[in-house]
């Protein structure tokens, strides 16, 4: 009807001029009324014209917007299906990024997180040993080992309760990866209370709980490695109440100390039937946070933790009971002391365990002085440092030790000097470390695990260590 309106005016228009013509176009008066009329209608049909134009104008805005807003939420649809398919969860979405010196992949909500990282050791060792050839040629051994390259992930999954870590380290001598920890946490929820299980450290000793990627020397105490088997993985289930104040528990059942990567059988197919092992921290003052580490590095207040733990494992008729006490303090001016007693108890002895790639073993041809019969050893040691503008930090450690049921001939006590120094490029991600070990009664077992070897008795032994430590 609208486009209609213009010819439809014009017509009447014409019409009417023409019927007035007719009847009064020779009367001046109504010659001037016909001129008026004319003018008004010329003026309404403006109006109506503008109006005409408005309204169009408006139909074609609307038209536009109209087809503007369906382009757009075809666009939409589409790109939120794109979206919807990339996502690796259906509710929410993905991010990765690097935060708190970690990279990570998460889910926006949380409840999925991938922390995966890398740890490379490289060292270079020299170790001395007077009177070892013929009873007076000295011997000097030297080389450079990857002494810890792994490669780990830990995280959470389907909630935060839920937490996992998995680590595998390469074999020094052939590079085969080797299953080190692989264990999964869950948080009782609106409690305190945590359940673990998997291939776990044992609850024992802190020098030996905490990671090889924070120690303050190149490696584990002496003391860690003899009497708890130094990184002392096993396998079992632990009940943790930790209310995050000043106090922490861990208690549990394992396959026995030093039971990594065995199967489900007893001895004599696999060193150790059963065993029990718990501990308990308490922190005096401080973060706990601190508290993940021997040293200084990063401490951000004053750090007092006292800790207490205690395995018992057995194996046939003997059983083996290991206890220990030790204290850790730090403060962010970067003094730092650990100290540790250690005592084990063994009902039959039955000599010396070490760690193989496949569990624990027994060095051959124990003292026959005291095989199978009850013996008592016992470590302690000390260990102190200071770091100087979070960069510089000399460090030193001594340690006793008494053993029984060394192979025959040898001694039952030696001491170990530690000094070295730290230089830290960024933390304990990159740090290098220099460190010279003295025995002056020699070593009666070898352990390479801290590159010292076994040592003729009474003669001394040094070992010296350069190692450059990576952390991603």
């Amino acid at each position: 009807m609208i486009h209609r309106s213009k010819p439809l005016c014009a017509a009447v228009v014409s019409a009417a001029l023409a019927g007035l013509g007719a009847n009064a176009w020779g009367d001046d008066s109504a010659q001037q009324d016909v001129s008026s009329e004319i003018q008004a209608l010329k003026a309404r049909i403006e109006q109506l014209e503008t109006k005409q134009k408005a309204q169009q104008e408006e139909t074609a805005k609307k038209d536009q917007e109209l087809k503007q807003r369906d382009e757009q939420a075809s666009f939409d649809r589409v790109l939120n299906d794109a979206d919807r398919r990339s996502r690796l969860f259906d509710e929410t979405g993905i991010t990765a990024g690097y935060k708190d010196n970690r990279f990570f992949i998460a889910s926006d909500d949380g409840n999925f997180i991938l922390r995966p990282w890398l740890h490379l050791q490289v060292r270079n060792s020299t170790v001395w040993r007077q009177d070892f050839k013929h009873g007076s040629e000295d011997d000097t051994q030297n080389g450079f080992e990857i002494r810890r390259m792994k490669l780990g992930f830990d995280g959470n999954m389907f909630t935060p309760d839920l937490t996992y870590f998995f680590n595998w380290a390469t074999s020094r001598t052939n590079g085969t990866p080797v299953l080190e920890e692989a264990w999964v946490k869950y948080h009782l929820p609106s409690t305190n209370y945590y359940v673990k299980a998997g291939q776990i450290k044992d609850p024992l000793l802190h020098d030996q709980i905490v990671s090889s990627r924070y120690q303050q020397s190149a490696e584990r105490s002496l003391t860690a490695d003899i009497f708890a088997n130094g990184d002392a993985f096993t396998k079992g289930a632990t009940f943790i109440y930790d209310p995050k104040t000043w106090m922490r528990t861990e208690v549990g059942v394992n396959d026995g100390l030093r039971s990594a990567n065995t199967n489900f059988q007893d001895f004599p197919t696999n060193a150790f039937d059963w065993g029990v092992a718990g501990r308990a921290e308490f922190k005096l003052f401080g973060r706990w946070q601190d508290y993940g580490q021997v040293g200084a590095v990063d401490v951000k207040e004053p750090l007092l933790v006292i800790g207490v733990g205690a395995d018992s494992s057995q194996r046939g008729h003997a059983t083996q009971t290991v206890g220990a006490v030790d204290a850790q303090y730090a403060d962010p001016a970067g003094l730092n002391f650990y100290g540790a007693v250690v005592d084990r108890y063994t009902n039959h002895n039955f000599g010396i365990a070490t760690q193989s790639g496949q569990g624990a073993s027994f060095i051959a041809n124990p003292d026959p002085a005291v095989l199978g019969t009850a013996t008592n050893e016992y470590s302690f040691l000390l260990e102190a440092g200071y770091l100087f503008s979070n960069h510089v930090e000399p460090f030193g450690r001594y340690e006793y030790m008494h053993l029984s049921g060394t192979p025959a001939g040898s001694r039952s006590y030696f001491n170990v000097i530690t000094a070295g120094v730290n230089y830290y490029w960024y933390g304990h991600r990159a740090k290098l470390t220099a460190e010279i070990q003295y025995l002056p009664q020699g070593l009666p077992i070898d352990n390479t695990s801290n590159d010292m070897l076994a040592s003729p008795a009474g003669h001394g032994e040094i070992s010296g260590i350069v190692q450059f430590q990576l952390l991603l």
